[in-house]
């Protein structure tokens, strides 16, 4: 039908008397020669009884609109007309508009109106309005990296308890040795022991079995995690003295519960002694309870570190930091064990974990440094800094101060 229609670019500009360039939305091209548009800012004109200025309230940029001018051509002008006017109508959702020397713009596209001519000249004009388009201010779209941690989490947790049941166990109880890590806690701040030392007991019964040893174990890294994630959690402090407000800070010393320390259990062990096949047998042993103990560990700080709310970036990267550091040690210990699973699930524990750290941490503000020429209330303080005296709490926190009225001459704060 529109073969015998078609016209070339040159004849058409001939017959236009301009030139056409070419361009495209949504990949649908098209040739135009006029681009008009309007921007500016949007202004609310305040006009006042008695006053001769009125006052001109900015209400932010006006949005960016374009009207194009444009044309399909060629045998098949038709097709190309109804699959562009498709590309603006059918779709609810903006679009790239390349523009030949304003480049690619994203849009979404009004109004549309278009004609054409039945001469033998076959083509169509079409003009389009099309407005700049940005973000969707709400509802904000974040990934859920914390939730794929934990879900990356539950899968590793398995291959943990069979690397370790994969040993041949010597005849003595793994108890001895476990009890050395419930003794190993004690050392460790907010460390759950008496909930370790309940769950390893379980193993009594049957010393030799690695199910239920992998099994105590696990539970009672997963009860430290929890315990851990409890301790996060910030209750409403008393009101401040002076600001009124409660503190805006609250986190303990180690934010892993013990787990941190205890994923390194292990390493100063000391050998085991004698030879032979016995000897040999316990010292497998040893190694497979403190990989053991050590795989849970990691598991369960990625699970706590998922779960807390950082206070500012600095703490969130010393974290990452630190765990980075002991899921590769898990990754390379389970390589040189030729534990391919176990190995590739680390893998992915650690990728998963660093996303969702150093996502999270990019919205925290970062600590710096302030300084005064005298000791100043904390209520003044935040004023000063952050124009804001509800974040007195906070800054007395930072600096751990003995009374709010005396802030140190020099101490932290948040970036903002």
């Amino acid at each position: 039908m529109s073969g015998a229609l078609g016209i070339s670019l040159a004849a058409l500009e001939t017959a236009l008397g301009f030139t056409l360039r070419p361009g495209s939305f949504r990949g649908v091209g098209f040739y135009f020669h006029q681009l008009g548009g309007r921007g500016g800012r949007r202004l609310v004109t305040h006009e006042y009884a008695q006053r001769d200025d009125p006052w001109p309230e900015d209400m932010g940029r006006a949005a960016r609109i374009f009207r194009l001018s444009c044309y399909v051509i060629g045998p098949t002008y038709q097709e190309q007309r109804d699959a562009l006017l498709s590309a603006v109508e059918d779709y609810a959702t903006p679009a790239v508009l390349v523009h030949p020397t304003m480049g690619e713009i994203l849009c979404a596209a009004g109004q549309v109106e278009f004609s054409e001519e039945s001469t033998e000249l076959g083509y169509c004009a079409i003009e389009i309005q099309f407005v700049r388009a940005g973000g969707q201010p709400s509802p904000l779209w974040t990934q859920d990296t914390a939730s794929a941690l934990l879900g990356g989490v539950a899968s590793l947790l398995p291959l943990v308890s069979a690397a370790y049941q994969a040993i041949q166990l010597a005849a003595v109880s793994p108890l001895a040795l476990l009890g050395s890590a419930a003794a190993a806690m004690s050392a460790l701040p907010f460390a759950t022991v008496g909930t370790l030392g309940a769950l390893i007991a379980a193993v009594t019964a049957a010393p030799t079995d690695s199910a239920a040893t992998a099994t105590a174990v696990q539970a009672a890294c997963q009860g430290m995690a929890t315990a851990a994630i409890a301790a996060q959690t910030v209750t409403p402090a008393p009101d401040d003295p002076v600001a009124g407000s409660p503190f805006l800070i609250a986190a303990p010393a180690d934010p892993s519960g013990g787990l941190a320390g205890l994923a390194t259990w292990g390493a100063t062990l000391p050998p085991v002694g004698g030879v032979g096949p016995q000897a040999t047998a316990q010292a497998v042993q040893q190694a497979g309870v403190a990989a053991l103990v050590q795989g849970n560990a990691v598991a369960a700080l990625a699970q706590v570190y998922a779960s807390i709310d950082w206070p500012y970036a600095d703490a969130a990267d010393a974290a990452r930091a630190q765990l980075l550091g002991l899921l590769d040690a898990q990754a390379e210990a389970a390589a040189d064990a030729g534990a391919d699973d176990l190995w590739r699930a680390w893998g992915a524990i650690t990728t998963t974990a660093m996303n969702d750290m150093i996502a999270r941490a990019q919205a925290l503000a970062n600590l710096t440094t302030y300084a005064t020429g005298e000791p100043l209330p904390s209520l003044v303080l935040a004023q000063r800094l952050y124009l804001d005296p509800s974040r007195a709490g906070e800054l007395e926190q930072l600096n751990d101060v003995p009374h709010p009225l005396f802030m140190p001459t020099a101490g932290v704060a948040l970036s903002a």
